[in-house]
């Protein structure tokens, strides 16, 4: 049987983290993130008391069965960037799997996790696994450029292994302007295909299209692929870093 998608589930957290609310912890936020700002000089950061734990979301999805591998994808840093979420999240999920994340690549980070999954399987190691794409939507400082901060906070969990639904090697493609994505993708086959939020344009052949929350950079277009049925493709876009992802399964 090959490798691919076993089930995926997704959710939304209104509430804010635990920590968000916790004077001596904002402080110490406030004083790390004004040491990180002040060589770029964009000011002090404002207030977090909306923020969300990437901590606290994953824990929340976490499968009762054991992985042997977990990968935490995010673009938006959280409320607790002194924790080493990934090795925390390792202590908490079954199996105690081998842990890392992947950010600082806008909405390639999910695609680029899902890839470096899909070799670990191939090699033979880490066949049981989980993704986990995560945003939070509070950013307590200008960062000079500009910056898609989502509405919500929402996570979404991908437990991948020996499946019917194949996953293929996603496709990541650099450079590329808005004009030259149709060209790119090709036929993407039967199924459903899922289009990001700044594809909503986009005239793809399919048995049916679904249109991400535009309002959910990172996570919308998975949110959509978990309440998929059958063979799905996401297309995702990043316009700031013109990153051109497409991730099938099935």
């Amino acid at each position: 049987m090959p490798w691919g998608l076993r089930a995926a589930t997704s959710r939304r957290f209104p509430a804010p983290a635990g920590q968000a609310a916790d004077a001596a912890h904002a402080e110490r936020l406030s004083v790390y993130l004004t040491d990180l700002l002040r060589p770029y000089e964009l000011g002090p950061p404002a207030p977090m008391p909306g923020g969300q734990s990437y901590g606290e979301m994953a824990a929340a999805l976490l499968p009762a069965e054991p992985v042997d591998a977990l990968v935490l994808a995010y673009d938006i840093p959280d409320v607790a960037p002194g924790r080493a979420t990934a090795t925390y999240l390792s202590h908490l999920c079954p199996g105690g799997p081998m842990a890392f994340a992947v950010s600082d690549q806008g909405r390639a980070g999910a695609h680029t996790a899902l890839r470096l999954l899909h070799d670990y399987a191939r090699s033979g190691t880490y066949e049981r696994s989980l993704l986990v794409v995560a945003e939070q939507s509070a950013l307590p400082y200008d960062p000079g450029v500009p910056v898609e901060v989502p509405a919500e906070h929402c996570a979404v969990a991908l437990l991948l292994g020996l499946s019917t639904m194949e996953a293929a090697v996603p496709r990541i493609h650099t450079q590329v302007a808005r004009a030259d994505v149709p060209a790119l993708l090709g036929d993407l086959g039967p199924g459903t295909v899922v289009l990001g939020g700044h594809l909503a344009d986009l005239d793809v052949k399919a048995d049916a299209v679904v249109h991400a929350d535009p309002a959910q950079p990172m996570t919308g277009g998975w949110e959509a692929l978990a309440a998929v049925d059958g063979p799905v493709t996401l297309v995702d876009y990043d316009p700031a870093l013109r990153y051109l992802c497409v991730s099938s399964f099935g």
